[in-house]
């Protein structure tokens, strides 16, 4: 048995990293893993937002005025998993002992990278819905000078300097930018990392930061009845495999899945008074180029 733990695990293991390294815009953004999903405690998850302070004073030679003391209030965001992505295959006698050389290549990989692509297209999916910014313009002549604009609007939004700036883009954009030689060595437009995107329209642009978006996944229990699986965080991904076998048809069967849910958060701005204040899609741009 505890060979047999030993497997599930690290074939888990192997899994959830396959998702993670297949990821392109769902690894830009906020994720929550965690592994061995909690009975009991209902689909909501709580995503923490940092609390504040304000600084305070007293003159240089006081030495009667007592300090003053603050409580650090903090705030959180609901993320509900809202999505049980799995993907499962039946695999006979036959295939195992005569087709498959490689567990992890022919099976977990093509497996996994459903679930990556499901993951994918929820985070696209959520970007898209931002309101289109429809103040931005556009010249297809010098496209650079969009992002000079989706930079200042996610500063004066609220959004720290400290805080690394990203765009994915359609394909029809990045045309533009590469014909106009605007991408720097670093992949970079304005300051802003670009990433292409065939799940963007062509002609669309989402500037954000990673805290605008948050994915939340988790990880389901093994059931009692499993004889064999794990559930893993491992590789920017948590994920459960299980395998049983069905003798009244003599065939395996594969099951990966993961609890998934994606959302649009509101960025949360010290107003340095020791309070926070959560401004909906101040942390997310999006410009449609051809509007």
């Amino acid at each position: 048995m505890a060979n047999t733990l030993l497997i599930a695990e690290q074939t888990a293991r192997v899994a959830a990293t396959i998702v993670g390294q297949d990821m392109n815009l769902a690894a830009l953004v906020h994720r929550d893993l965690e592994a061995d999903f909690a009975a009991g405690k209902g689909a909501t998850v709580k995503v923490r937002v940092p609390g504040a302070v304000a600084s305070q004073t007293r003159g240089i030679y006081d030495t009667s005025t007592p300090l003053v003391s603050d409580e650090i209030a903090e705030q959180s965001i609901d993320v509900t998993l809202t999505e049980h992505v799995y993907d499962k295959v039946a695999l006979s006698e036959g295939t195992l002992n005569l087709d498959i050389k490689s567990f992890s290549e022919q099976v977990l990989r093509p497996q996994s990278l459903a679930v990556a692509k499901h993951v994918e297209r929820a985070v696209a999916a959520v970007m898209k819905a931002t309101p289109e910014d429809i103040a931005i313009a556009h010249d297809p002549l010098a496209p650079a000078k969009t992002f000079t604009q989706i930079r200042r609007k996610l500063r004066t939004a609220g959004v720290s300097t400290d805080e690394a700036l990203f765009a994915a883009v359609g394909p029809g954009v990045y045309a533009e930018l590469l014909d106009h030689d605007a991408i720097d060595d670093n992949g970079k437009v304005r300051g802003i990392e670009i990433h292409e995107s065939t799940r963007l329209a062509d002609d669309e642009i989402v500037g954000f930061i990673r805290p605008a978006f948050a994915l939340v996944v988790r990880a389901p229990q093994v059931p009692n009845g499993a004889p064999y699986g794990a559930s893993i965080t491992e590789g920017g991904f948590a994920l459960r495999h299980i395998m049983s076998y069905d003798d009244n048809v003599a065939a395996d069967r594969s099951l990966v899945s993961a609890f998934v849910g994606v959302k649009a958060m509101p960025l949360p701005v010290d107003l340095e008074n020791g309070t926070i204040e959560l401004r909906e899609n101040g942390g997310a741009v999006r410009v449609l180029t051809s509007a």
